[in-house]
């Protein structure tokens, strides 16, 4: 890690840093983009859930979470209206680095501030869908794959590589 990388930090994100998450999800998600009115919407239901990596003033990541229901995550590229009443669990839904920032610790330091975020909000389980490869990394983050019929139509539109991950968030393991 270089100073440069010592200096970029995560701060809540505003509704200003729309372009910067749109443009980096271009880049990240290439295969499977989402439209900026549904990033934009996931920033409006939950600030408290949505952060960006700011690094020399420029933002280089940005994480999307929010409240959700287990085992059904929302259809990809989909508005959702509204969090659930019967919301159950806290969903990460997106969290992307452009390639000049991986490896930094930063994705490792943001998957920690969810789920702090998460359990201060008073839900035990941190869930999300893995893509592109990223399983091991979220494996490491402490999250586990649980899979079922239901979760694979479910999981259909995130491409072959996707995953439905959770994280216990009240059991011993408090990485």
């Amino acid at each position: 890690m270089n100073a440069t990388d010592r200096l970029a930090d995560w701060r809540p994100a505003i509704l200003t840093d729309i372009d910067a998450i749109y443009g980096i999800q271009c880049i990240v998600h290439a295969e499977y983009p989402e439209a900026r009115e549904v990033l934009l919407e996931r920033l409006e239901l939950c600030p408290a859930g949505c952060f960006v990596l700011e690094k020399g003033g420029v933002v280089s990541g940005y994480v999307l979470s929010h409240p959700w229901r287990r085992l059904s995550p929302p259809p990809i590229d989909t508005r959702l209206g509204a969090i659930p009443a019967g919301a159950d669990s806290w969903y990460l839904h997106d969290l992307a680095l452009l390639p000049g920032t991986r490896g930094s610790g930063a994705g490792a330091k943001v998957a920690t501030l969810i789920a702090e975020r998460a359990r201060r909000n008073g839900y035990q389980t941190l869930a999300l869908v893995s893509v592109n490869g990223s399983q091991g990394f979220w494996e490491r983050q402490g999250f586990s794959v649980h899979q079922d019929e239901m979760l694979a139509v479910k999981l259909s539109g995130y491409g072959n590589e996707a995953v439905y991950m959770e994280r216990d968030l009240a059991g011993a393991d408090r990485r």
